[in-house]
């Protein structure tokens, strides 16, 4: 893994206006980094929630976060590895009928849903315990699934 392999996890608070999720994507790309995943938020207050993530060095993401502050539009920025225990997600899973499955016992996350009846697994956790959740349901069978990260907690 190289230092651009590290991957961040930015919660971008902005005003609810055309052109702001435009704004934040043009930021990484003219930086020449590839956003993996962007998710809008509920908006409160005439500003939305933006989740981004990316894959970036240290130097990198700290420089993206200083950059998309200055963003007329933006009123917050926090940024933080994936792997930070603090960054949330939830996630469903859908299984094959017949497919009993349990969360990796080293996953820190809380589930619900009984897969041999058809229902939907429901698991909230860390993300990187999320994620491994999920691929174990895919290697399982999994045929569909869902993950939102969390807005963070404060």
């Amino acid at each position: 893994m190289t230092e651009d392999d590290v991957r961040w996890v930015g919660y971008v608070r902005a005003d609810h206006r055309t052109g702001s999720v435009a704004a934040l994507a043009a930021v990484f790309a003219t930086r020449g980094v590839n956003v993996d995943s962007m998710a809008t938020g509920d908006v409160h207050d005439d500003a939305g929630l933006i989740v981004v993530t990316f894959r970036a060095g240290d130097r990198r993401a700290r420089l993206l976060a200083r950059t998309v502050e200055r963003l007329p539009q933006v009123r917050s920025v926090l940024v933080r590895r994936a792997e930070d225990l603090g960054v949330r997600a939830a996630a469903v899973v859908h299984l094959p009928a017949g497919v009993t499955f349990v969360p990796p016992a080293r996953a820190a996350v809380r589930w619900s849903g009984e897969t041999g009846h058809g229902e939907p697994l429901l698991v909230e956790g860390p993300l990187v315990d999320v994620e491994l959740t999920v691929e174990a349901a895919r290697a399982a069978g999994a045929t569909r699934d869902a993950t939102v990260i969390q807005p963070p907690y404060g």
